[in-house]
Formats: structure tokens, sequence, C-alpha cells
């Protein structure tokens, strides 16, 4: 449904603690049976925040379902080794948040005896949580004052104070973090947070608002204004996405498939992928393919190029790269296959489709494994291979 037009008189920006009411009475109504709000805990909610960071919520449930229950508490995810980790959050994307987490909870066991800290700068020492997390954390596990920023708050926050400096900017946000902390309630705080979140997600959308049906339409100084709010917030352009054109070398080995383990400082770090290389000008394809196989312990030489088979282009977008795949098929020396030893494998390792499961593999390594027809079985409920 859209906006309603505009009345005659502006309304006033929301004033602190008038908006608190209806919305949370809003909220105990509409509030979504998420998982991560049945049994709360501290340690559910930072699994179930850092697992939300620039991912939706029908596509984290089944992920945060499967991780609690391999790791249910700090100790547990303190105790497992990184590949376990990243192999429950394969497919879950920006895989830095599963090391973070494992690292926190390393932390919250070593410096805090198992128990998460309360406060927003003790919750901001911990491995890979910032300013959002620290916030959300404090606000929903402890009910602290605090109001945590994100994507569904900037546009709520954007549109009930008619906020048109671009979004995007840290002024910006540092300037409706204000606004939106001044909102928050001396008691409730977190179900607050929530239900900012809540109203983003399921009222006041992207594109066409249900205005009718927002509690707090009475405070939106944007609806009051008949600002166009489909254009709130206002962002400025973001850069073009670089394109980027790498080839993949698919090496298989008495039915497994050689692997290599993505290094820190590289896209999908700590993933296990295909080798792979980027393209250089003038640099044929099927050439770049053989020199990643070789580089990662391969015994595939100028011979074996003749036989190599084109499998297809994959082509993946990331936040900030446009990524083409050419992958191709190669043949190993049958002597060098022989002899070939795996020196490192904690780096790379042959690998057989059935025991994809139990690694850390994106959905971009999905896609070229795809390519070549080699697929992971399916998981159970606790992340195992079925």
């Amino acid at each position: 449904m859209t906006a309603a037009a505009p009345s005659s008189m502006p309304a006033p920006a929301p004033a602190p603690g008038a908006l608190a009411a209806p919305l949370l009475r809003w909220f105990d109504r509409h509030r979504r049976d998420l998982p991560w709000r049945r049994r709360p805990s501290p340690y559910r909610t930072l699994v179930s925040e850092l697992m939300l960071q620039q991912t939706v919520v029908a596509t984290v449930v089944p992920y945060f379902e499967r991780f609690v229950a391999r790791f249910p508490d700090f100790a547990a995810l303190a105790a497992a080794r990184e590949e376990e980790v990243t192999a429950l959050w394969s497919g879950l994307g920006y895989y830095a948040r599963a090391r973070h987490l494992r690292r926190a909870a390393l932390a919250v066991v070593a410096q805090h005896g198992g128990a998460l800290p309360s406060e927003e700068e003790a919750l901001r020492a911990l491995p890979g949580v910032g300013p959002y997390t620290a916030a959300a954390v404090a606000a929903i596990a402890f009910d602290r004052r605090a109001f945590a920023l994100d994507g569904n708050g900037i546009r709520v926050l954007a549109r009930l104070h008619a906020v048109r400096a671009p979004s995007n900017l840290p002024a910006t946000r540092a300037h409706l973090h204000r606004l939106g902390l001044a909102l928050v309630p001396p008691t409730r705080a977190g179900d607050f947070n929530q239900a900012m979140m809540e109203l983003g997600a399921l009222v006041c959308s992207p594109r066409a608002p249900s205005c009718d049906q927002c509690p707090v339409r009475a405070h939106c100084a944007g609806l009051a204004q008949g600002l166009a709010l489909d254009a709130l917030p206002v962002k400025q352009p973001r850069p073009a996405r670089q394109q980027i054109r790498i080839a993949c070398a698919v090496v298989q080995r008495r039915g497994r498939v050689l692997l290599v383990r993505r290094q820190p400082g590289e896209l999908l770090a700590g993933t296990w992928a295909l080798p792979s290389v980027v393209i250089a000008d003038g640099t044929p394809a099927v050439e770049a393919a053989r020199s990643a196989a070789r580089a990662s312990g391969a015994a595939v030489d100028d011979a074996g190029l003749a036989a190599a088979r084109a499998l297809g282009r994959v082509r993946h977008v990331f936040t900030h790269r446009d990524l083409t795949a050419e992958v191709f098929a190669l043949t190993e020396r049958a002597a060098g296959a022989a002899r070939a030893a795996d020196a490192a494998p904690d780096q790379h390792r042959w690998v057989a489709p059935g025991e994809l499961g139990e690694l850390g593999i994106s959905s971009f390594t999905r896609k070229t494994l795809a390519a070549a027809g080699i697929g992971e079985r399916k998981r159970d409920s606790r992340g195992k291979s079925a």
C-alpha cells in the first residue's frame, strides 16, 4: 500500500519517549517468531546478529538452527576447529564473520570466564564485533540503553526525521544514530531495537511502504511533509563493481578433486575452492588454469593442455566485485600423479564429493564445482553430510 496524502500541518520530528509506546505495542502484536527469539541468551543473540549482517532473515534461519545445535554455547564454539565452523557457515557468505565468531568465543572463554560482557565498550573489544553488533547485543541481550543502527533503522529514521543527506556518509550515519539513541526508552531497550528493525522489514519497506499500517505514522515528518518516501534514505551512487576474470582448474585423482584453501587477504579467505588465478591480459585462460593447478601441487604440464576441456563460464556478483570464472578440466601426468604427495593438507587437499559438506565451501565454489558435475551431499540438521 502507498503512503497517504500529506496533512496540511507538518508533523514535528518524534520527541524522545513519544514513539516508544506505540511502537512497542505494535511489536508485541506483530513480532515474527524467529529462532533466536526463542530461549534467548547472550550467545544466541551474538550468533544471530553476526549471521544477519548483510544477509536476509529467511536465509539465516536454517543456518542459525544448525549452528546452535552443533555449538550450543561459547565453550563448545571455542573448542571447535576453524574448519568445523566454516563448514557450518558454508553458503552463508562473508566468511570472515565465522572466523571472527569463533575467535570471539575463544576470547569470551579466556578473558570473561565464558560469560559475554554486557557493556558496549567491552563487547567492541571482541573480534569481529563492531559498533552495530555491540549495541545490538548490549540492548537485546542485556537491556542496556543502546541503539543498533542497521539498514532498516537508517530507512525508518531517515523518513521519520525527513533526513535528506546521503545515508551512506559517515556524518549522516552518526547523526541518525544520535537520533535513534534519543528515542530508546529507559526500559525494554532490546525490544525497542528489534521493533525498529521489524518496522523497517515489515512496514517501512524500501519500496511502497505501508504507511497506513505504521504505528508511528503520526510522528513521521517525511510523510507529513509529503516527501516521496521511496526516495528516502538518499544514497550517493556506489562506484561500479570491479570486473575480475579468473581461470579455475578442475583436477581429479582417483575420484577426488583438488581444492585449495583461500588465504587471508584473498576473496573468500578461509574457504576451500578450486585452484584459480586472475587471467592476465594476453594470457590464454587454459594456460592460466594450468598455472593455478601446478601452483597447488598438481602434476599438470604443457602436454596435458591438449586434453584440457572447457567446462563453462561461471559468474558471481559480490558486494564490490563482479567475478567471472572460466572453468577447465585438466589431466595430471600419470607418473607425476603417482609420485605427488600432499605436503600441506591444511592448504590444499584431494576431496571426495561426499566430503565437501565437511568443508567451508562458498556458493561461488559450488557453482564452479557444478560446472564439472561435482556436488556435495545434503546436510542434516546438525550440519553433517547425509
